[in-house]
């Protein structure tokens, strides 16, 4: 009886081992399975995954993502904008500046600013270029919500409906929202975004070397079916080094890196040339200063870049002179009222021969005997020097 214990308890212990191995045997197939529920691309997980910038040989087939989920924060670097998947009306970049390359027109307009990452990358792809005699122009950087609407109500009042939205992207759905996006052209073509500059030896070097700065060609030849917009050379995004690196030597758009295209998501091929380009800058808004974002906008976790500010100088506040007291004028002595002089009496001249005579003697009362028929007292001697004083007081 022990013994047909003993070799049942083994028998379930051998079927245990081989049924533990061939489950083992089983998930190993699975992952090692080619996945290929789309197009069998490999996709980028953060890491970079090239064997020149990690220095380590490969000898076995890397694992693949099963799915990589579709970026939509919108202040995000790699966020997914596309006719499907829009940014909302609110949204304005929390970190615009304006880069300093070379621009194909004077002055300062909305279509100036981008994101400082995308400056600051912007501004070494412009001054590798200009190391190999390659000179390229900014055309066209931010564009609000409100602008694309602008454009695309315009149109829509000319052409219509149907007609505008084969050539015209809507309101949100274009990468110049971001923040992240410029249209690039050169002197080669007039400045003009049109698909010849990619024929152009500048346009050719854009296409080579943009990956290097964290820049994709983001609408390509013959991608139209996956993008949902036509080809446009001169558009090129901001998606970080290693993310654009990775897209240009798989030759991927940003659809078939989050696995979705316009064919997907049921958006049927351009009939016409979609262009996520204004097509009128007379109204372009003159700006002096980045637009500001809507207080109560709600940021993503993404932590914002911000531009640093130069630190401001006060200067210490220069003392206002002291007024000195002004001397007020001395009051002018008031001048006393003149008396009215004495009227002198007239009197007839006397017949008296004793009169005639030039000998005037003083009388005894101290009077002064008249003369040439004028009769002249002491008391108005006095009044008139009296007079005088006052004159010459005042004077002083």
């Amino acid at each position: 009886m022990k013994r047909a214990v003993v070799v049942f308890i083994a028998l379930i212990t051998v079927f245990a081992g081989l049924l533990s191995h061939q489950l083992g045997n089983i998930k190993a197939g699975s992952e090692g399975q080619t996945d290929t529920s789309d197009t069998g691309y490999e996709y980028y997980t953060g890491e970079d995954q090239s064997e020149e910038d990690s220095g380590v040989k490969k000898t076995a087939r890397q694992k693949k993502s099963p799915l990589i989920k579709v970026d939509t924060k919108e202040d995000s670097v790699t966020v997914l904008v596309n006719r499907q998947y829009r940014m909302s009306a609110d949204y304005i970049p929390a970190d615009l500046v304006v880069p300093n390359v070379r621009f194909s027109f004077y002055g300062t307009y909305e279509k100036s600013y981008v994101r400082q990452v995308t400056a600051d990358a912007l501004e070494k792809l412009f001054a590798a270029a200009e190391r190999d005699d390659v000179i390229l122009k900014a055309v066209s950087g931010y564009r609000s919500y409100a602008r694309q609407k602008e454009i695309y109500d315009r149109n829509v009042r000319s052409r219509g409906k149907s007609a505008t939205d084969l050539v015209s992207a809507k309101p949100g759905s274009s990468e110049h929202q971001t923040g992240l996006t410029l249209d690039v052209s050169s002197e080669s073509v007039g400045c003009a975004l049109e698909e010849s500059f990619g024929d152009t030896s500048d346009g050719k070097w854009l296409a080579k070397n943009c990956h290097k700065y964290g820049f994709i060609i983001r609408y390509p030849k013959d991608k139209t079916k996956i993008t949902g917009y036509s080809y446009e050379p001169w558009h090129i995004r901001y998606v970080g080094r290693k993310l654009a690196t990775y897209l240009y030597k798989k030759n991927m758009t940003l659809e078939e890196y989050y696995k979705t295209t316009t064919v997907d998501q049921q958006i049927r091929e351009p009939e016409g040339k979609i262009r996520d380009v204004p097509d009128d800058d007379k109204n372009e808004p003159v700006m002096t200063a980045a637009p500001t974002p809507k207080p109560g906008h709600k940021i993503s976790s993404v932590k914002p870049v911000t531009a640093t500010k130069k630190p401001v100088v006060t200067r210490k506040p220069t003392p206002k002179p002291t007024k000195k007291p002004v001397k007020k004028p001395a009051a002018k002595p008031t001048r006393k009222p003149a008396p009215e002089p004495t009227k002198k009496p007239v009197t007839t001249p006397a017949s008296d021969p004793a009169a005639n005579t030039t000998d005037t003697p003083s009388t005894p009362d101290g009077s002064i005997p008249e003369q040439d028929g004028v009769e002249t007292t002491t008391e108005d001697t006095i009044s008139q020097q009296n007079t005088d004083e006052d004159i010459n007081l005042g004077t002083k």
